[in-house]
């Protein structure tokens, strides 16, 4: 796809193909500033999505952007810790999720 429509397109024709208004587009970054991502969010945004960027150093495009509605920034200039807190990041969110949908049922 990328070699089809460009690279900086290929997050945001997934969420044109698939996504729908109240869905969580979730974005990734070392940097926060990635062009690829950046797109992603802004068409996350044009769809009524809600979206999340994980991002570290100073938190970048994401932290400044309109089109993160929540932004986790790792405050680190090591790779290999910002990718870590962002694992563990995500997986707590995601256990957030599962607790709140468990409430919810019973």
């Amino acid at each position: 796809m990328g070699n089809d429509v460009g690279f900086e397109l290929v997050f945001a024709r997934q969420l044109i193909a698939r996504a729908k208004p109240g869905d969580i587009a979730i974005a990734m970054s070392t940097s926060g500033s990635s062009p690829d991502l950046i797109t992603a969010l802004g068409e996350a945004r044009r769809r009524r999505m809600y979206t999340i960027g994980f991002a570290g150093y100073d938190g970048g495009s994401f932290a400044t952007g309109a089109d993160v509605d929540a932004c986790f920034v790792v405050r680190s200039q090591s790779v290999h810790r910002i990718q870590e807190a962002q694992a563990l990041l995500a997986y707590q969110l995601w256990l957030s999720v599962l607790e709140q949908g468990a409430d919810a049922d019973g």
